[in-house]
This record gives C-alpha cells, sequence and structure tokens, in this order.
C-alpha cells in the first residue's frame, strides 16, 4: 500500500479527535472523582486527574504501538526519522512524557516560584500572610514548595524583585513559543507539537498522493506567513504592555496590603467558604449572590462555569470581588 507524507488537514484534524476523546475522558475522571472524595480535594487534585488522564489515553495507544482515534480517524501512522519503521518504544515513551508530563511540571514549578517570590516580598515588608505548605509527604507540589522556599531564601531582596517580571516573561515565552511553533508547523507541514518534534515522530498515510495535496500545502503556508506576520505584532505589544502589567500588579499588592485586615473570628458566625471550608479570603460574589473566596471560584470556574451552591450558569467574568467586605 503507497504511503505518502500527511499534510497539515490531515494532522490537524487527528489531533481535534484526539483532543475530543481526552476532554471527554478527563470530565468523566473529574465527575468520578468530585462524586467520590468531594469538590474541595477535587479542586486540590483536578491538574493531577488530568494527568494521569491523558497519560492513560497515550498510554494504551502510542506507547502500546496502536494508533491514536485521531490517526486512526485519517489513517495515518507514526514513523521514526528514517520514514520506514515506526518510532521505538523509548521514543514513544520520550514523547508521552514531553507531551503529558513536561507541561504540567514546567506549570507547578513556574507558580510555585511566582508564589514563593511573592510571598518573599510579603514577608519582607511585614505584610501578608500565606497559607502553610501542606498535604502528603508524597505530593509533588510539597516537595516543590519546599525545594522553591529554600532556593528563594538565598536570593537577596533586589534579586527577588529582579526575578518576579522574569517569571511573568517565561510564561509569556512559553505562550509565544508555542505560537512559533505551530506557524512553523503551517509552513513545513510536519511536527505540530514540541513533543512530537523532540521524539522525532512524524505522520504518513496510508494512501498515494491526491490532486489537492499541492493546493491544500500552498493554503498553509499563506497561513503560516500571516501567523509569523501576526506572531511579530503581537511580540511588539506584549513589550509595550509590560511595564503597564507590572505597575498594575504593583498597584494591587499594595491595595491588598493596605487593606483593613479582619480580625480573626473563632466564633459560629465566622465567614468561611464552602469550597476550602476555610475563612474567605478576598470575598467574591457569583451573580446569584453566593460569596467564596476569589482563588477557589475562579478555580473553579476554569472547569464548570456555574456556581457550586444553586448551579446557575454564568461567565467567569461575571465574578464581582468585594472590596472592604469581610
Amino acid at each position: 500500500m503507497p504511503l505518502a507524507p500527511a499534510n497539515q488537514s490531515q494532522l490537524i484534524r487527528s489531533i481535534q479527535k484526539d483532543e475530543y476523546y481526552q476532554t471527554f475522558l478527563r470530565n468523566n475522571a473529574n465527575e468520578a472523582f468530585q462524586t467520590l472524595a468531594g469538590s474541595k480535594r477535587w479542586l486540590d487534585w483536578r491538574r493531577e486527574i488530568e494527568l494521569l488522564s491523558d497519560i492513560a489515553y497515550y498510554g494504551l495507544t502510542t506507547f502500546s504501538g496502536y494508533q491514536t482515534l485521531g490517526e486512526e480517524y485519517v489513517n495515518i501512522v507514526q514513523v521514526d526519522p528514517t520514514k520506514r519503521r515506526v518510532p521505538s518504544r523509548a521514543r514513544r515513551g520520550l514523547f508521552v512524557l514531553c507531551h503529558a508530563y513536561f507541561p504540567y511540571l514546567v506549570d507547578k514549578v513556574l507558580v510555585c516560584l511566582e508564589n514563593e517570590l511573592e510571598c518573599g516580598q510579603e514577608r519582607h515588608s511585614g505584610a501578608g500572610q500565606r497559607r502553610a505548605a501542606s498535604g502528603p509527604w508524597w505530593s509533588l507540589e510539597l516537595w516543590l514548595r519546599r525545594w522553591m522556599q529554600r532556593a528563594v531564601g538565598l536570593l537577596s531582596e533586589p534579586q527577588r524583585r529582579a526575578c518576579v517580571p522574569a517569571v511573568f516573561v517565561l510564561h509569556q515565552g512559553l505562550t509565544l513559543l508555542h505560537r512559533l511553533h505551530a506557524t512553523l508547523f503551517y509552513i513545513s507541514g510536519s511536527f505540530y507539537h514540541l513533543s512530537k518534534r523532540a521524539a522525532g515522530i512524524s505522520y504518513l498515510r496510508v494512501m498515494g498522493l491526491s490532486s489537492d495535496d499541492g493546493t491544500i500545502r500552498s493554503s498553509y503556508r499563506l497561513l503560516g506567513a500571516l501567523s509569523l506576520l501576526q506572531l511579530f505584532v503581537t511580540v511588539c505589544l506584549q513589550l509595550n504592555r509590560f511595564r503597564q502589567k507590572q505597575r498594575a500588579r504593583q498597584e494591587w499588592k499594595l491595595y491588598r496590603n493596605l487593606s483593613p485586615q479582619r480580625t480573626h473570628r473563632s466564633g459560629p458566625r465566622a465567614a468561611s467558604c464552602i469550597l476550602c471550608l476555610e475563612e474567605r479570603r478576598h470575598s467574591t460574589s457569583t451573580p446569584c449572590g453566593h460569596l467564596f473566596c476569589w482563588e477557589c471560584i475562579t478555580e473553579w470556574c476554569n472547569t464548570k462555569a456555574e456556581c457550586p451552591l444553586c448551579r446557575e450558569k454564568f461567565q467567569p467574568h461575571r465574578l464581582v470581588y468585594l472590596r472592604n467586605y469581610s
């Protein structure tokens, strides 16, 4: 049976199909865990559940030597750089590791680093409180937080202040890197994911060249050129707005530190958040009038755009942060 390199449209359809089934698997795993363990534990372990769902999907397909559902849908097969053999188990394992686990680890490291830098500045200025690191001894987040605390503790105050914008720039740089890689994919027609480029996995379609293959590739090259131009404009705007974002961030931190301090209440009337079951911090109201911690309700809305109490649907931008309210 003749084999030919897969074009951009086939690879995109395959990826869209895989993302559909991954989302389906994640949603079912999240609902099952939330039903069994409750909303508080689900909020704490949501990212880990999604990670395990992705590893299970690619472990049962790619790593086991089978086509994913998306690859089967468009009739394409994975090959190594020689274009003559299927990828070895080591290459497939490297792809699964880079595609599923590495983004999770990078996100955890950057979030822990950013939190520790901000907490270090608050401790140095004598304002603000932070929750103590908690969790089981085998929790990755707990180990990362302890390691970050030791690393940040070695930095001087000017070095900490310099690292805060550097972490933000790194966040934005990773996003721009993914967009640049997608642009290169539109132009070259290979390696849609960075993980596949790292593992050297490309695709062949199980059919001969079609008459419209050249037209498809030319259209995507034009899209790639436009995407490259858009990326250049975006970088210029990001550099222009970087100082404004930093100024707004400093103003928000100053307002938070100058907000009236809430007294510690131990009586039965102490305001608490039903999601974290702790005293409500930075009270935020949903359109239906229920109050939660800002961090808790925004994390909840990342997955379900509804009130945890009455299940009223709403868009996350309709959340109202209540200033000077305890």
